[in-house]
């Protein structure tokens, strides 16, 4: 999608016109997994070398990266830094372009890695990164990227998604609500689009929602291990509770508004407490029990 047709809060979009007249060699892009950061580095990357969009998949010098499971590795951060020392032809300025996506799964080791391609970045390569926060990131590595912020967009400027979904009146609402109006989530929801990974998220939510404490328990074991998975799914229990409170609240049913702020509660309980490292079995294990 070129940069034009994205759905952007207007203080992003300024921001983002202002990188693209004067680029620098690395960019970060911070914002909520779902409000589309992967698109608008392919919009840039797009604007920035002068090619198509749908053809930067094939493009020889464009490079997408992307956590292989819950980390990216040191390896793959050597295999960029080969990928980096090849020639490029042509007479444009900037002819090679890396994203990596959900860089705050980079392992320290591969920050360190990556830390030294920051300090001698090659002139025709731009490199963007995309993360749902920038804490994750070393201090050094962030000094040496210009940071945009990708805010949700306003309601208003949502409309025509929704009114380019064959979903009816009420799907649309529930999918709004569900996405908190971030553009990707909202796409992927109205298409129903299940090879997206906050779809399958709030898919597995939904599913333990539905189940019995006794039957949630069976999927402690396996969900605590996966470390991202368990992020997601959290985040959509949180987005599906915030969904069903705000309905609730639509149709003034104290018992369900009731119902879903505990489990609201509940689920920001346990990623509090993730957060500060507790035991990722006992957090899940109490959050299935009280849902």
């Amino acid at each position: 999608m070129e940069m034009g047709a994205l759905v952007l809060h207007e203080v992003t979009r300024r921001q983002l016109r202002q990188f693209a007249e004067h680029p620098v060699h690395a960019l970060l892009l911070v914002g909520p997994d779902g409000i589309g950061k992967a698109s608008v580095a392919l919009a840039l990357f797009a604007s920035l070398l002068d090619i198509p969009v749908d053809k930067l998949a094939a493009h020889p010098y464009v490079l997408h990266i992307t956590p292989d499971g819950d980390s990216i590795s040191i390896e793959t951060i050597r295999q960029l830094q080969k990928f980096l020392q090849l020639k490029t032809l042509g007479k444009h300025p900037l002819r090679r372009a890396i994203v990596i996506e959900h860089a705050q799964a980079l392992t320290t080791e591969a920050q360190n890695a990556y830390l030294k391609l920051l300090e001698e970045p090659p002139a025709d390569t731009i490199m963007i990164l995309t993360a749902n926060s920038p804490h994750a990131l070393l201090p050094t590595i962030l000094s040496r990227l210009q940071t945009v912020t990708i805010q949700v967009p306003a309601e208003a400027q949502l409309t025509p998604l929704l009114q380019a979904s064959t979903q009816d009146e009420t799907t649309q609402r529930q999918a709004y609500f569900l996405s908190g109006g971030l553009p990707g989530l909202l796409t992927a929801l109205l298409q129903d689009d299940q090879t997206h990974p906050l779809v399958e998220a709030v898919g597995v939510a939904k599913d333990i929602l539905r189940k019995m404490p006794f039957e949630r328990l069976t999927l402690v074991d396996s969900l605590s291990k996966q470390k991202e998975q368990l992020r997601a799914v959290l985040e959509a229990l949180q987005r599906i509770a915030q969904a069903g409170l705000a309905q609730a609240s639509s149709k003034q049913d104290p018992k369900r508004v009731a119902q879903w702020h505990r489990i609201r509660k509940q689920t920001l309980s346990t990623q509090a407490a993730l957060a500060q490292s507790v035991n990722a079995k006992l957090a899940l294990s109490n959050l299935f029990l009280h849902l």
